[in-house]
This record gives structure tokens, C-alpha cells and sequence, in this order.
């Protein structure tokens, strides 16, 4: 009797044993998941998580900036990120003015929509030859608006006639490089004024335009494209009666420079 006595007490024993193992191993696995669990609520979040939305929303809106110069592009992003607004000169003749609605109402219309107010948009058009232009130092007008970029339809139709070509490029750079001593970083893109029915010498000095902006990288934008062909009598429903550009005129040349500056 008392053997058995004894062989019950080493089996209660081992069973106390066995269970108190299993139960150590259950709550050490359980403590293991909630540190586990624990780290993972405390790690910090990556700043590349939290910026992601921002950042996509800058390349997104700079990836849309459609044919932009380098420079203006950068010029852009330093002044997005400083919370600053980029300024947008539309410089030319008043051709722009020749309908209630011209080509520079549109593009400006387009760029606001597009760009918010990360950016503003001033048109300055005037009655003058390039040469009297650079006489009467208006470029210093387009200086002071600081712009981070120029599109600039040179007086060609104006200097028809009355300024050489070989003029009419010098007073071109004189510009741009007046513009840039008053607004470093300006950056420049050129654009030919309206096309006429059989332009004839007004076409080669708009073509030198052409040849000088691929000669000095200036970015140009030929919106010629968008109009009937010269020769063409129907190019004469674009214009008035003055060869201005009518409210047709104007949206073939507004479309012109909107592709160019917002890619779609």
C-alpha cells in the first residue's frame, strides 16, 4: 500500500511538472508577440511617408509643365517650395489687344487654371518697333515685374518695312539680356507674331526668328502650325481686315503657346 502511496506522489509530481513548463513557454511566447507588436506601434514613421502625398503632388505638377526651359522649371520648384509665386511676362505687340479676348487673355486663363496661385501672369504689349523699343529702355517695365519667365513675341510686324533683320536680332538679345540684368533667371522663350495671306519678306524675317532662337537654345514656339497655310486664301478668315488676328486668329495662336507651356 505504501509502495503505491508513493508511485501516485511521483506521477502527481511529473504532472505538476510537465504543466508548469507548458504554461512558462505560453506566457514567454505571448510576452514575445506583444513586444513584437509593441516596437512596431512605437517605430517612428519615415519621413518619405509622411512627404509622400506633397511630393507627388510637386512632381505631378512639374512633370505637367509641359516644354518649360530648365531653367524656369527650377526657378519654379525653389519658389514652390518657399511658398513664393512665380511670375509669368507676356511681352509683345498689341496684336494681343486687336480682340477683347486675345491670346494673352487665353494663355493667362489657362496657366491660372492650371497652376493656381503658384504663379501670376502680367501681359505688357506696345506699339513700337524692336529698335525704338530698346530706345526707350522699355525693357526696364519688363524688368521690374521679376519674372521667372519671358514669352516674347518680337515686334517683327512692326519692324516690317522700317528695321533690317540684322537689327531686329540685335535688339532681341539687347532685351533679353537688359531683362536678365534686371530679373536674374528670367528665362526667355520666343514666339512669331501673327502669320499673313502671302507674307513674302515678312515670312524670311519671321523664319531668321525662327533660326536665331535654335541658334542661341532659346525655346520657340511656332504656332504658325495651328493657322492655314500662307498661301492659302483661307487664312484670311483669321484675320481682320488689317491682317490682325480676329477672335480666331487669336485662339490659334493662344493654342499654340498653351501646348507648349501645359502638357496634357
Amino acid at each position: 500500500m505504501k509502495k503505491v502511496f508513493i508511485l501516485f506522489l511521483l506521477i502527481l509530481c511529473g504532472g505538476v511538472i510537465v504543466y508548469g513548463n507548458l504554461h512558462w513557454k505560453s506566457m514567454t511566447s505571448t510576452s514575445d508577440v506583444k513586444s513584437d507588436t509593441v516596437a512596431k506601434e512605437d517605430e517612428p514613421k519615415s519621413v518619405t511617408d509622411e512627404n509622400s502625398d506633397s511630393v507627388e503632388g510637386d512632381e505631378k505638377e512639374l512633370a505637367e509643365m509641359g516644354n518649360w526651359p530648365e531653367d524656369a522649371r527650377a526657378l519654379y520648384k525653389g519658389k514652390l517650395e518657399a511658398g513664393e509665386t512665380f511670375h509669368v511676362v507676356l511681352l509683345g505687340s498689341t496684336e494681343m489687344d486687336s480682340v477683347e479676348n486675345g491670346w494673352n487673355d487665353l494663355v493667362t486663363s489657362a496657366l491660372e487654371e492650371e497652376y493656381g496661385d503658384t504663379i501670376s501672369v502680367e501681359s505688357l504689349s506696345y506699339d513700337l518697333n524692336t529698335l525704338d523699343f530698346v530706345r526707350e529702355e522699355k525693357y526696364e517695365e519688363v524688368g521690374e515685374l521679376q519674372p521667372g519667365l519671358v514669352i516674347f513675341e518680337p515686334f517683327v510686324f512692326q519692324d516690317n518695312g522700317n528695321v533690317l533683320i540684322e537689327d531686329t536680332l540685335q535688339n532681341i538679345e539687347t532685351i533679353r539680356e537688359e531683362v536678365k540684368t534686371l530679373s536674374p533667371g528670367a528665362s526667355f522663350v520666343l514666339t512669331p507674331p501673327q502669320p499673313i495671306y502671302q507674307p513674302a519678306n515678312y515670312r524670311a524675317q519671321v523664319t531668321a526668328i525662327k533660326e536665331f532662337a535654335e541658334d542661341n537654345d532659346i525655346p520657340y514656339i511656332d504656332h504658325w502650325s495651328n493657322w492655314p497655310d500662307v498661301e492659302d486664301e483661307e487664312i484670311k478668315s483669321y484675320l481682320d481686315e488689317v491682317s490682325s488676328p480676329n477672335e480666331k486668329g487669336h485662339h490659334a495662336w493662344a493654342k499654340g503657346i498653351i501646348e507648349f507651356l501645359i502638357k496634357k
